[in-house]
Order: C-alpha cells, then sequence, then structure tokens
C-alpha cells in the first residue's frame, strides 16, 4: 500500500466507521478461506457493481498474480450471469516476488483481495432478483502446490440507484484500491538492447532507484528469477532484464507492474508503455514439440497415420472383432450392403471425433485448461462406457439380442436398424480409442489444440479417417470381403467369444472408474452392472406379445434406471497431495513444481511421468519401461527423483505443466535437470530413453 497510501487510509476511517458486513457468500478450502462482497447493495440498470473476493491464505503459503513466474495457476473466475450483464477481467493487487530455489513466484501472501467489475444493461428490470454463480479455481503453494476451487452462490436485486446505496463494507473496496498499483502517469517504452530487454520511463516521477523490479502480466516474456538493474540517466529510469522463454511481446503495447522500493515503503505502479518496432514477436508459434513437419499439410499426414495405428491398440480390438463377425456375415450377400455398412460406420467415426474435437476447441476457447482425454476425466463418462461395453458383451454372449442374429444379418443391414448398429460401431470405437492416443499422435493432437479451429478440425477429421479407413477398405474391396470365411454354425461360437475381449474392456473401464470415485461408488457400480444383466435378460425375456411381455419390459426398462443411478450421483475423489506410491519397480512422489525446483537447487534431477488411469498407453508404458528393477536403481544412483503427474481426474496444474512442455495429452514424459534445463520426452518411450537422460546410456 506504501506510506503515502497508508495514510490516506487512516485518514479515511477516522471520517468513517468501519462497518463490515456479511459477504454475499463465504467457502473455506484446505490453505484458503474465501469470502465475496459487492460494493453496493443491489445491481443499477446501466451502471457498473464492483465485487470483491478477499481470500485469507495460510501463513507461509501463496497464491498467484495474473503472471505466475516460472510455475503457477492464477485466480480464475466463470461468472454464470442473465444476458446482458458482463463480468470484466480480474483486477489483481500489486505481487510479491517470492524466490522457489532457482525459480521465482509472482504471487500474493496474507490476505489478497481481487476486484472484478460487472456491468448492467440499461434495460435491467428494476426489482428483479438477479441470481449469480461464480467458479472460482486457483492454486495455493508453499513447498508443493495444491489447486482448489469453490462455487460462490448469491441473489442480488435490481435496484434504482437512489436504492442501491454503497454498502457498509465499502472499506473493503477502499483498501483494495490503495493496495492495487497506481497508474503511471508518464510515458514508458519496452526494447530489446541486445541480450536484454529494457524498459525505459521517461520523467521519472520517484526518487527512489533501489529494489526496482517489474512484473510483465506476460508470462515467459522474462525469466521470472532473473536479477534487474535499474538505473537513472537524464530523468528517465531504465529497468534491464533478462529475456524468457518467448521471443519479444505479443503486441504493441506492454502492461505491468513496476515495484519500487521495499517493505512497508514499497510503491506499485501499473505501467502500460510502447513496444519499440523490432522488439515484439509477430506471431505465437505453437511449441516447438507441436508445431508442424513443415506445413499443415504434413501434419495432417501425421494425425492420418496417427488414426491408422489406433487400430492396433489394445483398446480398439474388441470393437474390430464385433465388427469382423458383422463383416464375415454380410460379405458373401450383395456388395452395396456391404459397402453402405462400411460408409456408415465411418460417418460414425469420423462424426464423433470431429464432435470431441469441435467441444474440446470451443472449451479451451472458452479458458477451459483441458486437453485430449478431457472428456474420460469425468467419472460419469467412464462409468457409462463400462456399462456400454458391458451390454455389448451381454449381447454377443447371447443373453439378449436386438434384431436379426449374426448369421442372417446381410439381408437387412442396409435398413434401418442395421444402419444404426453401424453408426453405433463408429461411435464405440471412438470412445474406447480415446485412451489410447497413440505414439504419432502427440504431435497432430498438439498442433489441433494451438492452430486456428478450421485447421484443428481438419487434423481431428484426419485422425478419424485413419482410424475409419483399414475397416471401410475393406467394405468397398470386394476381392478382400470374399477372402473372408464362409457363414456357418461356427459363427455363433465365433461371436459369443468376441464378448471375453469386450468384458476384459468394461473391466478396465470398472478400474478406472474405482481410481477416480473410491470404494462406495464403486459399490454401486457393480450394483449396476448386475442390474443391467438383469435388464438384459428381462428383455429377452419380454419378446412376444400381451401384457405378461410389456410388465416384463417395464421391469427391465426399470432396472436400467435404478442401474445408472449409481453412475449419475458418482462424484470424484478428493486427491491426496501427499500421498506416495510405487509406478511399476519405481519408487515415486506426487508431481509438485515447486519441489522440482528444490530438488534441482540440491543438485538432483526429475523425471516426471505424465499418466492416467484410463491411459491404455500409460499402463502399458507401467508394466513395461517402468516395471525394471534395474531402471529403478539406475535413477536412485544418480540422486534421481521420479514425480507421477496423475491426471485421471481433472487437475488445472498437470494440464499448465503440459502446455509448458508442448503437450496435451498423456503419456508423456519430462527430465529436469539440476542445471534447471528441461528435455520433453513425447511417446514412445524406452527403458533406453529413460537411462539416457540420466547419463547411463550404456547399460
Amino acid at each position: 500500500m506504501g506510506i503515502r497510501g497508508l495514510f490516506l487510509f487512516l485518514a479515511i476511517i477516522a471520517l468513517v466507521p468501519p462497518a463490515f458486513g456479511e459477504p454475499l457468500d463465504r467457502a473455506e478450502t484446505t490453505y484458503v478461506e474465501s469470502a465475496l462482497y459487492a460494493d453496493r447493495a443491489g445491481f443499477v440498470p446501466g451502471e457498473t457493481t464492483w465485487f470483491a473476493l478477499r481470500q485469507d491464505v495460510r501463513d507461509g503459503w501463496h497464491v498467484f498474480w495474473v503472471n505466475p513466474g516460472d510455475a503457477g495457476l492464477p485466480l480464475t473466475l466463470d461468472w454464470s450471469l442473465p444476458a446482458g450483464f458482463a463480468a470484466g477481467d480480474i483486477v489483481h493487487p500489486a505481487p510479491d516476488y517470492i524466490p522457489v530455489g532457482p525459480l521465482a513466484s509472482y504471487a500474493h501472501e496474507g490476505a489478497p483481495v481481487f476486484l472484478t467489475p460487472v456491468t448492467v444493461p440499461p434495460d435491467a428490470a428494476v426489482d428483479d432478483v438477479v441470481d449469480v454463480s461464480i467458479r472460482a479455481a486457483w492454486q495455493a503453494c508453499e513447498d508443493i502446490c495444491v489447486p482448489e476451487e469453490t462455487l460462490f452462490e448469491f441473489s442480488l436485486p435490481v435496484r434504482a440507484a437512489e436504492d442501491a446505496p454503497v454498502s457498509e463494507n465499502r472499506l473493503l473496496f477502499v483498501a483494495a484500491r490503495l493496495d492495487h498499483p497506481e497508474p503511471l502517469a508518464v510515458p514508458a517504452a519496452f526494447r530489446r538492447a541486445g541480450e536484454t530487454y529494457e524498459l525505459a520511463i521517461d520523467d521519472w516521477p520517484d526518487e527512489e532507484t533501489s529494489d526496482v523490479f517489474f512484473f510483465p502480466e506476460e508470462e515467459g516474456l522474462t525469466t521470472p528469477a532473473a536479477a534487474q538493474t535499474a538505473a537513472v540517466s537524464d530523468g528517465a529510469l531504465v529497468v534491464a532484464m533478462k529475456p524468457g522463454w518467448i521471443d519479444g511481446p505479443a503486441g504493441d503495447a506492454l502492461r505491468g507492474v513496476l515495484r519500487v522500493g521495499a517493505g512497508a515503503e514499497a510503491r506499485a505502479y501499473a505501467v502500460e508503455g510502447s513496444v519499440a518496432p523490432g522488439t515484439a514477436a509477430p506471431a505465437r508459434p505453437a511449441p516447438a514439440l507441436m508445431q508442424p513437419a513443415g506445413n499443415v499439410g504434413a501434419m495432417l499426414i501425421l494425425a492420418l497415420f496417427g488414426g491408422l495405428i489406433l487400430n492396433a491398440m489394445p483398446c480398439v480390438f474388441p470393437i474390430l472383432f464385433v465388427k469382423a463377425a458383422s463383416l464375415m456375415a454380410s460379405a458373401q450377400h450383395d456388395p452395396k450392403v456391404t459397402r453402405a455398412h462400411g460408409a456408415v460406420y465411418g460417418a460414425g467415426v469420423v462424426a464423433s471425433f470431429a464432435a470431441i474435437g469441435a467441444l474440446l476447441i470451443a472449451l479451451r476457447a472458452g479458458g477451459e485448461q483441458l486437453g485430449w482425454g478431457f472428456h474420460l476425466q469425468s467419472p460419469l463418462v467412464i462409468g457409462l462406457s463400462a456399462y456400454v461395453l458391458f451390454a455389448v458383451g451381454l449381447s454377443l454372449a447371447g443373453v439378449f439380442a436386438v434384431g436379426e442374429s449374426v448369421a442372417g444379418a446381410g439381408d437387412d443391414l442396409a435398413k434401418k436398424p442395421g444402419a444404426a448398429g453401424a453408426f453405433f460401431t463408429g461411435v464405440l470405437a471412438v470412445a474406447v480409442a480415446a485412451p489410447c492416443i497413440g505414439p504419432l499422435l502427440a504431435a497432430p493432437m498438439g498442433a489441433a489444440l494451438t492452430q486456428p479451429a478450421p485447421v484443428s478440425m481438419l487434423i481431428f477429421v484426419a485422425m478419424a479417417l485413419g482410424l475409419a479407413v483399414p475397416f471401410v477398405a475393406i467394405t468397398f474391396a470386394p476381392g478382400l470381403a470374399r477372402a473372408l470365411p464362409k457363414p456357418g454354425p461356427w459363427m455363433q461360437v465365433f461371436k459369443q467369444a468376441l464378448a471375453f475381449p469386450v468384458f476384459a474392456a468394461a473391466a478396465y473401464f470398472v478400474w478406472v472408474f474405482a481410481r477416480q470415485t473410491g470404494d462406495a461408488s464403486l459399490a454401486g457400480l457393480l450394483g449396476g452392472l448386475v442390474l443391467l444383466a438383469l435388464a438384459a435378460w428381462l428383455f429377452e425375456r419380454s419378446k412376444g406379445g400381451g401384457a405378461p411381455a410389456l410388465i416384463i419390459r417395464a421391469a427391465s426398462a426399470l432396472a436400467i434406471v435404478l442401474a445408472l443411478a449409481p453412475v449419475f450421483s458418482a462424484r470424484p475423489a478428493a486427491a491426496s497431495a501427499s500421498a506416495v506410491e510405487r509406478y511399476g519397480a519405481l519408487a515415486v512422489e506426487p508431481y509438485d513444481a515447486a519441489a522440482i525446483a528444490a530438488y534441482g537447487a540440491e543438485g538432483r534431477p526429475v523425471f516426471a511421468i505424465f499418466t492416467a488411469a484410463w491411459c491404455v498407453t500409460c499402463q502399458a508404458d507401467k508394466l513395461t519401461v517402468f516395471s525394471s528393477e534395474a531402471l529403478a536403481e539406475a535413477i536412485a544412483a544418480e540422486n534421481g527423483v521420479v514425480m507421477v503427474a496423475d491426471w485421471t481426474l481433472r487437475d488445472p496444474a498437470i494440464t499448465a505443466a503440459l502446455e509448458r512442455l508442448g503437450a496435451f495429452g498423456v503419456p508423456f514424459y519430462a527430465y529436469y535437470g539440476p542445471d534447471g534445463a528441461v528435455t520433453a520426452l513425447p511417446p514412445p518411450i524406452s527403458k533406453r530413453d529413460v537411462l539416457a537422460q540420466f547419463g547411463r546410456v550404456s547399460e
């Protein structure tokens, strides 16, 4: 706040007695107590109401500024407001410089207050009551970093200006504004000078030139932990900074906070300066690992081959077996029917891939931190996937049948039930392929999430075509189709045998569900599977006419409804930040950016494994590469640390870490050297790759 701000605040308190009222809503998480206030007693048509989020942070902990520095996630507020109402950007207090080993954080300690304006439409009806909800998310850090979030819900009336006085929490807003940087009224310019950046401020108004530090709002523009130097020449203050990992500012204007002085005498200025020609970066490239290999065409080819390889992944095998059964039955019939089956299956694959891709692109554009596989971080999606696969297995095993038998399926393949079944199989193929990103899909997936939306959608469609093309090609090649075995009694046995890989896939999703939720939810899901089996058996018994059949079918429907209840009511289990377990043969600890910096300061390298329970490729690596006792001994001999970033459930800190590495899905691996250098290791990975990072390639 500074000494002048303190005197002003004390003068205001002398004139206006303090009157702090109850907040609109409050929440208490593990490390932060949050309370939300409004600066007036209601919304006024055509005017702005300010809201203050006050966070009491546990001693020794901090939350982050808009640019968090070397690691961390700033506060985000996702407002739900009626049409016409609009929330502005969060106004942060001036940040503190917090060293973390060889790194640094730009953050807030104590009790920071964040302000947000909400504009009210002029036609808002007086006396209406406005319901508001705000999803707040942030990261709290000490020696470890923990993502936290909460939901604020409240209602405020719309009132005429004379009926909406300033609230009794006015002193909170006065203090918050005094704690925010003071606008700098003199010209400022940002430029490159050799190997450094310089911020030059003409007509420097402050007598102080020691303890000067500039916090740019743009993350990665400067090296957060690097020392800055300041000097005054001809009345201008020049601050020299070490460039960061991005090549210049994004535009022709630069914003940030300049801190001058230390302790209670520190002052903070909000700086908005021009960027000298040649300093600004012309465009932000995608991270290095995600750069297209030459052009978009090359990336589309890579996406096509990546999708093609998905057909060889263990998660897709069961669905291909199911399609093989229907193809064998139909191949001896009209080729037009076979081609129709293949085309509709392909359409199901492309439509599903495109839908997931479009949703992911839209959510990321809206500010969500998501990567490929985001839908699998939901217990609801995992539980429903287990149910669908279990039902498919029951059908293959003969517990119930829908439509014609496999042996006679070719006659009606082009009819509505056959076409719908082919399309659904394509959808199911994408659903079970999602856990297997595949070794060739890391680069195109990253490009799809960094390119403009039309290019991104082309990449997703290319991946879909790669997944669909083998089966579609067989259906459009009569010679291949006729070479398949002829239908016969063996088909029924083959069909029933296919149930077991499908049951195995369902069991895998049940295991993932248990990892995401806990014992109580798992018990509900297992009970739901029993009810689903009962529903399938009753459905088969209900075939025929008359009242008894209707009653049995109603009982089958009721069993399905009861089976769905535990899945829809399941909630993610709370993750334990202190949990330590083994990963294959490796002793590991949870991923923590601050701990990585601390280990680096001790001269210890860190190998980070980004994984998820729903990622089949991750589990395969765990059972092969990381099951090696020799690998564990080699890492221990180098005094190395292995961290696991578990992305099974949504974790903004892990998502942000993946993005910094140029990755947008798992599996992914990174080596943090004791010298601060970071080496990203996209899949596929081998024991030799890991040993090479620890300097033991000969083993």
